[in-house]
């Protein structure tokens, strides 16, 4: 019988493979300020949450109005998705913790109505108890939504799930007390991730068999 009866969800480079959406967004307005493009490796060893930390080293925020950052990114990165999708084993992963009686929830740093919007066009959307995204698009801290939702359903510590693929959904687990398995395929680099002293995994297929 399974353990877990919460399942936190990441999205963003978790279950949506967008990494690569991100770096051309990115890439883009570098290429509009005439500077040179990252690499993925780069982009991994920078991100972080807030994302005013990785605009910081790859920007010139002093020159830069960070509100204009973020629309221009939004929209680079929202033309670039649609030519990516879900993370390779996602949907049996979902299915995995359905069949088990696992309630799944997902908690990201993405807007809201754009989360909500792409679970719907993934196809996905159904097998979330809730989707609790961010009420803008400055992708901060998540730990609080995570901490209402476990807390109005009364949720044990030992119940609890969180999958991602930051040290950020590490520190939202301890900060839980749950569990939680980081994914190295996604936006932050492993070499940073084995710093968070979880459980690593390659690959959600990898995850199935884990739990």
């Amino acid at each position: 019988m399974l353990k877990y009866k919460y399942i936190i969800w990441d999205w963003n480079g978790t279950l949506l493979n967008d990494i690569g959406a991100s770096l051309a967004s990115v890439n883009d307005m570098l290429a509009a300020r005439g500077r040179e493009p990252i690499d993925i490796d780069y982009y991994k060893e920078c991100i972080g949450v807030p994302i005013i930390k990785f605009y910081e080293k790859v920007f010139d925020m002093e020159n830069e109005d960070y509100s204009l950052i973020i629309k221009q990114y939004n929209e680079g990165y929202l033309r670039h998705l649609k030519d990516f999708g879900l993370t390779e084993g996602a949907v049996e992963a979902l299915e995995y913790f359905r069949k088990n009686g696992a309630k799944q929830v997902i908690v990201s740093s993405s807007n809201n109505e754009q989360l909500c919007r792409n679970a719907e066009k993934y196809g996905v959307s159904d097998y979330f108890d809730e989707m609790l995204g961010a009420g803008d698009y400055f992708a901060g801290s998540k730990i609080e939504r995570a901490r209402d939702y476990l807390r109005k359903n009364n949720a044990e510590n030992d119940e609890i799930l969180v999958i991602g693929d930051l040290e950020h959904d590490a520190e939202m687990a301890d900060t839980l007390g749950a569990d939680c398995i980081l994914l190295t395929s996604g936006h932050e680099h492993p070499k940073r991730l084995e710093n968070a002293k979880m459980p690593l995994i390659n690959d959600l297929f990898s995850l199935i068999k884990m739990v």
